[in-house]
């Protein structure tokens, strides 16, 4: 089950910080951001971070599904 802004740990992940957010975003987009980041050194983005968007909470689970993130959620 997804957690809407709450942090979680992806588990198995080759990155062992790797954590990612779902944040519900009304105001302009309707949407859902997905973000992730995690630490490391030496990667072409310097804060290791990254995010997505998608339309629906439906997409969101797609989404989670499709990465195969196994989501430990605080």
């Amino acid at each position: 089950m997804v957690k809407i802004n709450t942090t979680g740990t992806i588990i198995n992940s080759e990155h062992p910080t790797h954590q990612v957010r779902v944040e519900y975003e009304s105001e302009k987009t309707g949407g859902y951001f997905i973000f992730e980041w995690w630490d490391g050194r030496g990667d072409p983005n310097p804060n290791s971070a990254f995010d997505s968007w998608v339309e629906t909470l439906s997409d969101v689970s797609q989404f989670i599904a499709e990465t195969g993130w196994e989501i430990r959620w605080q």
